[in-house]
């Protein structure tokens, strides 16, 4: 037993910490009408290239305890955690999602809705490296909406939970070398060096490698390298995480490369579903369509998607391409004038 004194200084710790969160103001509500407000200028900015508003777009305070609560009340050192969450921001998402959407690329808002309270909103990234989809959990400060948390559809997880991992990890076993290797492979692939970061991925322990932020680097590269190799990472990202939420979309590619086009169906089917309905993924289907020869329903994808997004030149591209392959060049033509 402790020794009273000791006891009365754990007891009057614990009552400190009951009053100082008891006596935190309530976190006013973000309204429907704030967050399309946001959305819709995260759209305009990043059409521009403009990177600066969501460069920012974390609230520091609401990632912090989210990326605490992520890792329990056993893990202690706090200025660890904000050090994190304060390189997520010197990290740059806003640069990120430019340097991913490209030229031709886009990053659109979907859609606002409500979870548990709070207000969401969902963005779709379409770039070189595919599809993806980020989806926002909105926190107001000091009249500023910002985001709290970002669920990241590739990773499966918040990125709240992708920190307190990564953080519970150094803490354990980490080491400098690890570190910089990791950071390593991240640079080469922001400069799109893959074969480079594949060396420097296989510098790994065998441990690191079977942990998501892991497998999922190891799934980028293979992807710019190897089909097999691609393939075989896919796999073994399935077999590591088999309900994970993000396999519908990884194995999109896996299914197509492997010509098991139901399964790739299948995929883009439950993949829509999991965001709410996307126009977009009617472009997914009409080129699964286009691989089985199965003129009709390509034909219906394609049209839908140009009804639903006519600004998307790569859609109305592929409809074009499909009415000059049925010998109907006056439809391909007249698409064509428009897109140009």
């Amino acid at each position: 037993m402790l020794p009273v004194d000791r006891r009365k200084t754990v007891l009057l710790c614990l009552c400190a910490a009951f009053v100082f969160h008891a006596c935190q103001p309530p976190e006013p509500p973000v309204s429907k009408e704030e967050a399309l407000v946001l959305g819709q200028r995260i759209e305009r900015t990043i059409a521009k290239h403009d990177t600066a508003l969501l460069n920012h777009i974390f609230d520091e305070r609401a990632l912090t305890k989210r990326v605490g609560d992520a890792m329990g009340s056993s893990f202690l050192n706090r200025a660890m955690i904000s050090g994190a969450v304060q390189g997520v921001e010197k990290g740059g998402l806003g640069n990120k999602v430019v340097h991913a959407i490209g030229e031709e690329g886009s990053y659109q808002l979907l859609r606002e809705y409500e979870k548990d309270g709070r207000q969401h909103i969902l963005f779709r990234l379409f770039g070189g490296e595919g599809v993806n989809y980020h989806d926002y959990e909105l926190v107001k400060r000091d009249d500023k909406i910002k985001a709290g948390d970002l669920y990241v559809y590739t990773s499966g997880e918040n990125i709240s939970l992708t920190l307190a991992n990564a953080l519970m990890r150094l803490n354990k076993d980490g080491t400098k070398k690890e570190l910089t290797t990791t950071d390593n492979i991240r640079d080469l692939m922001d400069q799109d060096e893959y074969q480079k970061a594949k060396i420097e991925y296989e510098k790994l322990p065998p441990g690191f490698k079977k942990e998501k932020a892991y497998q999922m680097m190891h799934v980028r590269i293979e992807s710019h390298l190897s089909t097999d190799e691609y393939i075989a990472a896919l796999n073994e990202y399935k077999a590591l995480f088999p309900h994970d939420p993000n396999m519908y979309l990884l194995m999109v590619d896996a299914y197509t490369l492997q010509k098991n086009y139901p399964k790739a169906l299948e995929s883009v089917n439950k993949l829509d579903s999991l965001v709410g309905k996307d126009p977009f993924q009617d472009y997914e289907r009409g080129l699964i369509y286009k691989m089985m020869e199965d003129t009709a329903n390509e034909r219906t994808c394609l049209e839908r998607l140009h009804q639903n997004m006519p600004d998307f030149k790569k859609g109305t591209y592929e409809l074009a391409a499909f009415y000059f392959s049925n010998h109907q060049p006056d439809k391909a033509r007249a698409l064509m004038r428009v897109a140009h």
